[in-house]
């Protein structure tokens, strides 16, 4: 039996450090993309989905463990 690679997934384990550096690394990335039609428009579509997934974990960090009372 074959399984349908859209239905795979993973999880992964990041530190906050982890995170900015990818986030730092995709939007370099997006600086540096090529453009269509040299690579297809949905990836720079799929790079702003990631880099504004990897800012929201950031502002998640900073409002849960960097505000506030500890």
């Amino acid at each position: 039996m074959e399984s349908d690679p859209a239905e795979w997934s993973c999880t992964v384990d990041l530190s906050i450090d982890d995170v900015r550096s990818l986030h730092s690394s995709i939007t370099y990335l997006i600086e540096i993309w090529p453009g269509s039609p040299a690579r297809p428009a949905s990836e720079q579509e799929y790079l702003h989905y990631v880099k504004n997934q990897l800012f929201a974990m950031m502002m998640d960090y900073n409002y849960n463990y960097l505000t506030g009372e500890k």
